[in-house]
């Protein structure tokens, strides 16, 4: 973890989701500025979503033919013209009339980032040891919820202390800079080659990262729980917490920010002990893959039967801390078990899934709030959260860190 490529990967990128975050903040302040419309606010994490999942989508594409730090380099760059771009343009032509131009850059610049995370998460084992890839993913995780934890308050009070234009305009140094390490690591000579392989066709390397997810049981039943996960994790989005903690809870605004919060405080100390005890958790991958599910899932249970805004503070803090611990020996797992060369395309195809079921449950959730109300919602979230756990406890076998035999064989040819 002390090799210079690692920190230009793990600075730049956290510079990058800074500036993302920023980037956010500083359109929804603009757009509140110039139209008070709230619907138009909402559509920019919709824009947002359905561009990164487009993206996802086509990534195979690049993959098959750029070096994933070439990718990430070129993205960033990309991003930060695009960036750029917007800031000029808003600064001198954007009115109110003019306002729909904001989505064309925010579709543009989504497109772009949603190479980045497959790129970054499949590099991270090209660039560490084996034996440190537990510590590398909870090192990442540390800073993307530190960031997370820090940037959206910190955007806020930027946006009204300096003004949206000049949030803008800081995205832009932020992702400069990111930039720049993103070229270093592009011409670094620490990273590991992986296997290259010629597809026999382009639609054969676009199809590559899902075949491998349906012929591999390890991956399949991975995927699986992950995407029922996603849709059960939709509770904890604004618009059903906000619900949540006014009619169940019956407590004032704040407390959806306290909730939020302790969620990303949980998320945090998880990563923190994952840093701290590395090697516990690689011997005890399973274990912790399995018992992190079933706790999640029952702490969702609960937390839709309490009343209590301080019992909620804690729950939503274990929830954090689980999720974190879990999706952290996972990811590294997923790291070991398939081929380096096949990574970025299953991270493509995992993610593609993801934002795709993401913004349909959003949609389903939110209107089943409206009709059930919010306990409902938090006891199906949980329901959902139980079969999950239930599919890896009867499949528990494929959860291991097998480094030869058929069913890994068949992750790496896939």
């Amino acid at each position: 973890m002390g090799k210079k490529s690692f920190r230009f990967l793990w600075i730049g990128q956290t510079m990058a989701n800074a500036g993302d975050i920023l980037f956010i903040v500083g359109l929804i302040s603009t757009i509140y500025l110039l139209s008070g419309s709230a619907l138009l606010m909402a559509l920019l994490p919709f824009f947002n979503m359905t561009a990164r999942f487009i993206s996802a989508l086509l990534a195979p594409f690049l993959l098959d033919r750029m070096l994933l730090q070439r990718l990430l380099a070129f993205s960033q760059m990309g991003k930060t013209a695009v960036l750029f771009a917007l800031a000029i343009f808003s600064g001198i032509y954007l009115t109110e009339e003019l306002i729909w131009a904001l989505f064309i850059f925010v579709v543009v610049i989504a497109f772009l980032d949603g190479w980045a995370s497959p790129a970054r998460n499949a590099l991270i084992p090209r660039l560490v040891e084996k034996e440190e890839l537990v510590k590398a993913n909870s090192f990442i995780g540390v800073a993307d919820q530190l960031v997370q934890l820090g940037m959206w308050p910190l955007g806020a009070i930027f946006a009204a202390w300096l003004g949206a234009q000049e949030v803008v305009w800081l995205t832009v140094g932020l992702y400069i800079c990111s930039s720049f390490l993103m070229v270093l690591l592009m011409k670094s000579r620490e990273i590991k080659k992986a296997e290259i392989e010629l597809n026999q066709s382009k639609f054969e390397g676009f199809k590559e990262g899902w075949v491998a997810i349906v012929k591999s049981p390890f991956l399949f039943v991975i995927s699986v729980s992950e995407l029922i996960e996603s849709n059960a994790n939709v509770v904890w989005i604004a618009a059903i917490m906000f619900v949540y903690v006014a009619e169940v809870l019956q407590a004032g605004e704040e407390w959806w920010g306290y909730i939020n919060s302790s969620f990303f405080a949980g998320l945090l100390l998880g990563g923190i002990l994952g840093l701290r005890y590395s090697m516990r958790i690689e011997e005890k991958t399973r274990f912790l893959i399995i018992v992190g599910a079933l706790f999640t899932a029952a702490i969702t249970v609960v937390f839709a039967l309490i009343e209590s805004p301080l019992t909620a503070l804690v729950l939503s803090a274990l929830f954090g801390f689980c999720s974190q611990l879990k999706g952290v020996a996972q990811q590294t797992l997923v790291q070991k078990r398939v081929a380096e060369r096949l990574l970025p395309k299953v991270y493509s195809a995992q993610e593609a899934a993801y934002f795709s079921m993401f913004g349909l449950s959003t949609l389903g959730f939110g209107y089943l709030t409206e009709i059930y109300g919010p306990r409902f919602i938090f006891l199906l979230a949980g329901g959902l959260l139980f079969a999950s756990a239930v599919l890896l406890v009867v499949f528990r076998r494929h959860l291991t860190d097998a480094g030869s035999g058929s069913e890994s064989s068949q992750v790496v040819s896939s």
